[in-house]
């Protein structure tokens, strides 16, 4: 069995991570992913009449730092599991919720194992949720674990 986890680091998503790899059997092949934003070049990014909007050292500090934040999200997750894993750093155009379906179905993997933060719904009309992204548009069964705050 494959089974991809999609994580970001935080508790939500560690906690989606143990519980889901805690129902799995031994021999499973586990893809830890996170999502970082793709390196934009900042001649490319227009920030008004003046220019860019950041200088290039600036840029390239921001994502520095992104993937260095995605780095840690894996360590985070990768620590709280029992078994081994094959981890991924992922860097995306788009949305997160969009890069975890295109990587899913390129790894076409048995389940895909999310957490939920539990926005209300309310606050999910206006934000969206990128686990609600991948229920409805990825490749294979979803799993989505619920933060309990």
């Amino acid at each position: 069995m494959k089974v991809m986890v999609a994580t970001d680091g935080s508790d939500a998503a560690i906690e989606a991570s143990s519980r889901a790899v805690g129902l799995l059997r031994d021999g499973a092949e586990i893809i830890l992913l996170t999502v970082v934003p793709d390196y934009e070049d900042p001649m490319e990014t227009a920030g008004g009449i003046e220019g860019p909007a950041l200088t290039e050292e600036e840029a390239t500090r921001e994502y520095s730092e992104h993937l260095a934040e995605g780095q840690a999200a894996l360590k985070r997750t990768a620590l709280s599991l029992s078994h081994e894993v094959d981890v991924r750093l992922v860097p995306a155009e788009h949305e997160p919720g969009h890069a975890i379906v295109a990587i899913a179905r390129d790894a076409r993997p048995d389940l895909l194992v999310i957490g939920s933060s539990g926005k209300s719904l309310l606050r999910r009309l206006f934000t969206g949720s990128v686990s609600d992204y991948v229920v409805h548009h990825a490749p294979c069964p979803v799993l989505v674990v619920r933060h309990d705050h």
